[in-house]
Parts: structure tokens; sequence; C-alpha cells
């Protein structure tokens, strides 16, 4: 099966992050997502009309929400007293979420969060902090991010991805106890979320879970799956074999920009039940 005949036997949901792309085909300089999220949003339009993914990803940034609370404290012991919705980047998260769903009104717009865990370890390298306690600060960090994840959906995200690669050393049970907050907050919204990057996530509520060693109703598909037909056909046949049918099928992060676009149009030209991008909400 080629996607040149069209993707019409594959169910899964694709949730691509365009924001290399978009900075590719709109010549935008990758800074405006931050200095003018409004503006950006409508770069990332033109990504997405061409691959017409199920899901409209908001962006991938895992430093995102430690500088922006870098901004509020000094030491990730007090991580507790930041709020990242008052900072300058949580607001310019939040404000390309509002503007995406003004343009996808019945789209799932689908909002990126750093994990506490990754957050943590982001914030003490920016500190210099080599020596901290990543089970308490993750902790920690996961009110803060569940603050942002809550307030995202508040301004019209569906979805809410929450990315967990650098989970460093932490057992399972502490993993899944700094999540807590995240899920508790959603939940209280009816919002899904999806985790990706920590396989000791699986035993938590997460509507899906993706990771390099497998997961359960989600994949990934690495960026050098962009590079021609050939894998990209393939690693989407392997990513429904595996995480079954309506799964969601997340790029490991950004789609390179280097990508072949005739390859994200082909993508775009596939069958699919609704002629949006970004499904239905």
């Amino acid at each position: 099966m080629g996607l040149a005949g069209g993707r019409g036997q594959l169910s899964v949901q694709l949730a691509l992050v365009l924001q290399e792309v978009a900075e590719r085909i709109s010549a935008t300089q990758p800074e405006e997502r931050l200095r003018q999220p409004a503006r950006w949003a409508y770069a990332l339009r033109d990504a997405v009309a061409l691959g017409r993914p199920d899901w409209i990803v908001t962006h991938h940034d895992l430093d995102l929400e430690a500088r922006g609370a870098a901004e509020q404290v000094d030491t990730v012991e007090d991580v507790p007293d930041a709020d990242l919705l008052a900072s300058v980047l949580g607001g310019a998260a939040l404000e390309l979420t509002a503007t995406l769903r003004g343009i996808y009104p019945s789209g799932i717009v689908a909002a990126s969060v750093t994990g506490p865990a990754t957050m943590a370890a982001r914030l003490a390298s920016r500190f210099a902090e080599s020596d901290i306690d990543l089970e308490a600060g993750a902790f920690d960090c996961g009110d803060v991010v569940a603050a942002l994840a809550a307030a995202h959906v508040e301004r019209g995200a569906s979805r809410v991805i929450v990315w967990e690669p650098d989970s460093g050393a932490l057992e399972s049970d502490a993993l899944a106890r700094a999540h807590e907050p995240i899920l508790r907050r959603l939940a209280l919204l009816g919002a899904d979320a999806v985790a990706v990057g920590a396989q000791g996530l699986s035993e938590t509520t997460y509507a899906a879970l993706a990771c390099a060693t497998g997961g359960r109703g989600a994949a990934l598909l690495g960026s050098e799956t962009f590079s021609d037909i050939a894998s990209l056909d393939g690693a989407l046949v392997t990513a429904e074999a595996s995480a079954g049918s309506n799964a969601v099928v997340l790029s490991d992060g950004p789609v390179p920009r280097g990508c072949d676009l005739t390859l994200l149009r082909l993508l775009g030209e596939r069958p699919t039940e609704t002629r949006t991008p970004g499904g239905a909400r």
C-alpha cells in the first residue's frame, strides 16, 4: 500500500508536529512562535493544510516550561512558587492554542506540555544544579505543569500531549505520582491526554502512551520515516499493527524541516472521513 494510492485502509489518527515545516514554507523565523504566537498560528495553518493531520499539534518545546519558571524562581526547590500562566512563554503558548482554536473551531487541537520530570531536569540544568532530588522536583513540577495543561484546555485545546523523555532514574511509582496532578486536573475538565516518552507511565490513566519500547493506543514516527514514501508507508503500517485501530500516531518531535514536502502533500490527499484538517473535536 502506497501513500500515492491513499491511506484508506489505515484507521490510525495522525498527530504531526509541523512547526519546522511551517518555518520552511512560510519563511518565518522560529522565534516568532513565542514573540507573535497569533501570527505564528497562521504560518502553522499553511503546514497543516499540506499534511492535513487528524490532530493539530500546537508545538514541541521541551524547554518552554523550564524557561518560563526560570523567569520567576531561582532554584528547583522554589518551583512551587512559579506560575507559568503569568510567564511570558506560558502566555505565548496559551495564545497559540486559543488562536488555533479560532482557526479550527471544530478540529482536534492538541496542546503540548513538558512532563514534570523532564521539566525538573531541564530547570536543574538551567540553574546548574547537579545534585537535585529529582523525585521531589518532578512532584513539584507536576502541579505547575497541571495548571498550564488545564489552561490550554480552557483556551480551546481538545487534547493534551505530555512529552516526558527525560524521566531519568525515577521509579515508575514516583513518576506516576508526579503526573497525578496533571491527570486529575484534566479529568475534571473532561479532556483526554496522551503521554510520550516514558514507559514508567504505562500504569497511569493517560488515554494513550507512546514510547520507543511500545506503548498502548499510540505509536511514534521517528524523523527518519519522513525521508521517503516507502519509509513512511512501512512505519504507518507497523504503527497500526502495534498500537491498534484508531490509535494516535505522533511524530516523535517536529517533522524535520528538510522532509520531502511531496510526501506531506500525499498524506494530505489520503482518503479521510473528514474533509477538514484536525478532524472532529
